[in-house]
């Protein structure tokens, strides 16, 4: 059975002995190889190549396809991500910004992703201190944590959004400055977080107030 060696891009599993099950010639000497690994069952392609014209990457039906006649790139071929879905009330720079970190986290990136769910916070943040008239004349602070607590003393935020930013900020900071890897399940839990105050921050207000305003347009509510 032929089979290379690789950390799984796909589930993360590290150093897994993946089955070739496909290949496809390029030019020459050049191929992409299809292996899946046993763990998670997805495959993956690398770029591989022969020292010499003529041979196949699957002639190596009994062990490793990496050897002395043969190179494997380190780095397997990128499968698009799948794009996520936003709202159109989130803003785009700060949308951008979870998008980069959600398609770290598909690439098995994960202490980028974690990383870049905390600049989305960073983001939002003094996204609002710009945009929000009962902040016209404060300066945020440079510190993510002490902001998101100032905006709760102020009454900016809800104090169930001031606790979930802040714990999106810890963890986050844990991506950026913790020696220990930041794993798999760490960087998926920090996402679904980081979507839910971006539900919070700018989708519910949105939609609350377009009803609020057809509620006053029809008469129903005075306006305020």
């Amino acid at each position: 059975m032929a089979f290379f060696v690789r950390d799984c891009v796909r589930c993360g599993v590290r150093r897994i002995q993946h089955q070739v099950i496909g290949q496809a010639h390029i030019r020459d000497i050049n191929w992409e190889v299809v292996g899946t690994c046993p763990d998670c069952r997805a495959a993956s392609i690398y770029n591989f190549q022969l020292r010499a014209a003529g041979q196949q990457p699957m002639s190596f039906t009994n062990g490793n396809i990496e050897g002395p006649n043969s190179t494997l790139s380190a780095q397997s071929v990128r499968i698009a991500t799948v794009p996520v879905e936003l709202s159109v009330h989130i803003p785009d720079r700060i949308a951008g910004l979870f998008r980069e970190a959600n398609e770290c986290r598909q690439m098995t990136w994960y202490e980028a992703a974690g990383s870049m769910y905390r600049k989305t916070l960073d983001v939002a943040t003094k996204h609002i201190f710009t945009h929000d008239p009962r902040l016209s004349d404060k300066k945020p602070a440079n510190a993510l944590r002490s902001r998101i607590k100032a905006m709760g003393e102020m009454g900016i935020l809800d104090h169930d959004i001031v606790e979930l930013a802040d714990i999106v900020a810890l963890d986050g900071n844990d991506a950026v400055h913790d020696e220990d890897p930041y794993t798999k399940e760490e960087a998926e839990a920090l996402e679904d977080l980081t979507f839910d105050l971006l539900d919070r921050l700018f989708v519910r207000p949105a939609k609350i107030a377009a009803v609020k305003a057809k509620q006053i347009a029809s008469g129903q509510r005075p306006a305020e």
